[in-house]
């Protein structure tokens, strides 16, 4: 049986056994038809379970949306709820993060658990302080396309099926496109093509929209961080969790890209037109300007 984790203290972690596959898959099941308009498959519904992470003592939600400065956040989530640093180190097979080991957390170590998997999901969550990050929509998306030509130039696993799908759909060619202009260009046409074809769900989280990713009239966000103000974010997280905030916290950016593209190479005025037009929504509900990147 799944412990009861609800009364925990801080610093806890989870040593009992995650919420069997049944009760989980009944949960998204659940989600999905309390929300129909959000989620049209129990599996769709079950991802976004998976992208939200809990500690044991259950008193924050943080959502992962991909390239917003997730690595940092967990980095500091892990400071306040344990009182100490992470410095555990672990070089993971598979993983192009220069930082992998904070998003591990919810491995057998047990630091934290997706929702998915905890009891009672839905009022865990609605109990719980719920956190996330954003970043501009232009910023995102330039990172996001480096880090998809990253992948290539390390022949990695990661992204594979996305990479060979950008070279049937349109017409992307890995010898001589990543970190173009043209190349950005079509990788922006693949993010329309995939979401006209399957729709948000079959898109990568790293680059689907961000409110498709945090769907904030459900997860309903009390602080949201953004990567343009992390030392605003980390102060207004550590006085929500009653914590002092420590004195080198600008210390836990992490992940950072070393492999960037010439950003004014990429953005043509082609590109940002596409961008502002595939990101509508982010740019609308964050209220970011296209125009001031």
């Amino acid at each position: 049986m799944a412990e009861d984790a609800a009364t925990l203290p801080a610093g806890s972690v989870f040593l009992g056994p995650a919420l069997p596959p049944g009760p989980a898959t009944a949960q998204a099941e659940a989600m999905r038809r309390a929300h129909p308009q959000d989620f049209p498959t129990a599996d769709a519904a079950a991802q976004f379970l998976r992208s939200i992470h809990m500690p044991a003592s259950l008193r924050w939600a943080f959502l992962n949306n991909g390239k917003s400065g997730t690595s940092s956040a967990r980095r500091l989530l892990f400071r306040l709820e344990f009182g100490v640093p992470l410095t555990a180190e672990w070089d993971v097979p598979g993983d192009i993060n220069s930082d992998a080991v904070v998003h591990y957390l919810q491995g057998p170590a047990g630091i934290l658990r997706p929702a998915l998997a905890i009891p009672e999901a839905a009022a865990r969550l609605a109990a719980a302080l719920r956190i996330t990050t954003v970043r501009h929509p232009l910023d995102r998306a330039l990172s996001a396309f480096d880090y998809l030509c990253r992948s290539h130039e390390l022949r990695h696993g990661w992204f594979a099926a996305d990479r060979l799908r950008m070279n049937a759909l349109v017409g992307f060619d890995w010898s001589r496109h990543p970190r173009t202009e043209q190349g950005f260009a079509r990788f922006l046409d693949y993010v329309a093509c995939i979401r006209a074809q399957a729709g948000a769900a079959a898109i990568d989280p790293h680059w689907r929209p961000q409110i498709e990713n945090v769907r904030p009239a459900l997860f309903r966000p009390d602080l949201v961080g953004r990567v343009e103000d992390m030392p605003g974010f980390f102060a207004a997280l550590a006085a929500r969790l009653d914590r002092p905030l420590p004195g080198d916290a600008a210390g836990t950016a992490s992940n950072r890209q070393h492999h960037r593209s010439d950003r004014a190479a990429l953005l043509s005025a082609g590109n940002r037109a596409a961008i502002r037009a595939l990101y509508a929504a982010d740019f609308d509900w964050l209220g970011y300007d296209p125009g001031d990147r």
